[in-house]
């Protein structure tokens, strides 16, 4: 090649190579600085791509968790309900069974009625003011006072992310819980004599079975309801860890690009220098 002194080309490839460096240990600064393999679409766009789906599924995800816990409580409020109901009807049974005794006098059976009444009433207003966040949990949704064939509280909770998978929905009907109405006698009759109490006994047994099977479903549901939460919060760990991979920096790689970069960095400038200075050998030619 010719002397020449028009076109350094030792400069120019010097300047070329110290922009590809300077480059990459802005790229590595950045990343360093971010804590994100990705901060750009140009740096992995079908990276960013995958890893935003990603993100998008992860949010839903947690709320799903949320959802399911939220359902987790409303399950346990209409068990809490029953629950409370349950030991109302133990304590009438009782009240009957010492109604039927013929111990008793009328005044007698009169005034264990007053109780077997008031625990009555309370089971209807249990079964009509237990509630989750403003929703009727105990009474149907007729709003009826219960008994077999009545209509159910229907409660829906959504527990996923995708809308095009099935099975991302779970039910829960309510069954009434003012089982007043919900024996075979029709209701559950007050203590006037010892025949009264017998039948009020029967009633009563009844209502407690079906009052059972009510919280064995609900029981159940939750059981369900705890495997479907753990699972969700297991996928949304995974897919965070897939995330993490796809757009989160290796600080120990970018470290190591970064100190080569500034060696590279600080060599290229040098010889930039020397390139920028090699044509002025060319006036000695002139001297001479």
């Amino acid at each position: 090649m010719g002397v020449v002194i028009n076109t350094n080309i030792s400069s120019i490839t010097a300047s070329r190579i110290l922009s590809n460096n300077r480059s990459d240990l802005e790229t590595a600064m950045e990343r360093l600085a971010s804590g994100k393999r990705i901060n750009s679409a140009n740096d992995d766009a079908a990276g960013m791509a995958v890893a935003a789906k990603m993100r998008a599924d992860i949010r839903s995800l947690n709320q799903a968790v949320r959802n399911t816990n939220d359902a987790i409580s409303l399950v346990n409020t209409y068990d809490g309900g029953a629950a409370e109901i349950e030991s109302i009807l133990i304590r009438m049974r009782e009240l009957a069974v010492q109604a039927k005794t013929g111990t008793y006098q009328s005044d007698d059976l009169t005034n264990a009625n007053y109780e077997y009444a008031a625990l009555k009433s309370e089971i209807e207003r249990i079964a009509g003011v237990t509630s989750f966040n403003r929703l009727a949990l105990a009474q149907g949704s007729t709003g009826a006072t219960g008994g077999t064939g009545s209509a159910d509280t229907s409660f829906t909770f959504y527990v996923g992310s995708d809308v095009a998978r099935t099975g991302n929905g779970i039910t829960f009907a309510a069954k009434a819980l003012d089982l007043n109405l919900a024996v075979s006698a029709g209701t559950l009759n007050t203590l006037t004599n010892a025949t009264s109490a017998g039948q009020a006994i029967s009633n009563l047994d009844d209502a407690i079975t079906e009052l059972a099977a009510n919280r064995a479903q609900a029981g159940a549901l939750v059981n369900r309801l705890e495997h479907t939460a753990s699972n969700l919060m297991n996928v949304s760990q995974r897919l965070q860890e897939a995330v993490s991979g796809v757009e989160d920096a290796d600080y120990a790689a970018e470290s190591a690009a970064l100190a080569r970069g500034m060696v590279l960095a600080q060599a290229g400038t040098a010889m930039l220098a020397q390139a920028n200075q090699a044509p002025q050998f060319v006036l000695t030619l002139l001297r001479s």
